[in-house]
């Protein structure tokens, strides 16, 4: 990525001195730059109010009997994990449902260390580990307070209002791909024979 975006930046710039735009070039970036910083500012306050928020949730126990609430759908979902790796998981589902990503990362983190853990140093990724990234990536958002922050910061008077097509699309996405997670499973299964230590399936197929 750092190679592409420094091959963008090198064309645009030539591009522009090419075209006798190179005193825009210099307005645009400075004033890009100082529009960054605005806007990471205005971003800040939703950030840590919501950050907040969310560790005092955990303080009071309350995102532990959530994950107890999801232990069944887990154990489905993730039947070759331990505890410990499902309490993670729970954890960063939540924070990924109330929109806080910068919070669910690090959980999300502790999860696949901990389920990688479980592999006895394999390099080869668990059924687990692969529904987990496969959920995350379709990210169920109850409330999207990046998004709403964002159309916040950009003046919009309704920043709430993607609320319901948001849960709709996200709910939707999140299925498909535990049923498309779960199809390719099976079709792997077939052909591939995991070694003793490890009950994953292939991921360099």
């Amino acid at each position: 990525m750092n190679y592409l975006w420094a091959i963008l930046g090198i064309i645009g710039i030539v591009w522009g001195v090419a075209t006798g735009n190179a005193p825009l070039i210099t307005k645009t970036t400075v004033n890009s730059a100082i529009e960054a910083v605005q806007l990471c500012v205005r971003l800040a306050g939703g950030f840590a109010l919501w950050s907040g928020l969310i560790a005092i949730i955990e303080k009071t126990g309350a995102i532990d009997k959530l994950a107890k609430l999801f232990r069944p759908a887990l154990s489905r979902l993730f039947p070759q994990t331990n505890d410990e790796a499902r309490r993670y998981i729970a954890l960063n589902f939540t924070a990924n449902v109330l929109g806080l990503g910068n919070a669910a990362t690090p959980l999300g983190l502790d999860a696949m260390r901990t389920m990688s853990g479980e592999l006895g140093g394999s390099d080869r990724a668990s059924d687990a580990m692969i529904m987990f990234l496969v959920i995350n990536a379709s990210s169920l958002q109850l409330f999207p307070t990046t998004v709403v922050a964002l159309r916040a910061a950009a003046g919009s008077t309704q920043p709430a209002s993607i609320l319901a097509a948001t849960l709709i699309s996200t709910g939707i996405s999140t299925v498909a791909a535990i049923v498309v997670c779960l199809f390719f499973r099976k079709i792997c299964r077939g052909g591939y024979q995991p070694p003793a230590n490890n009950t994953g399936i292939n991921i360099h197929r």
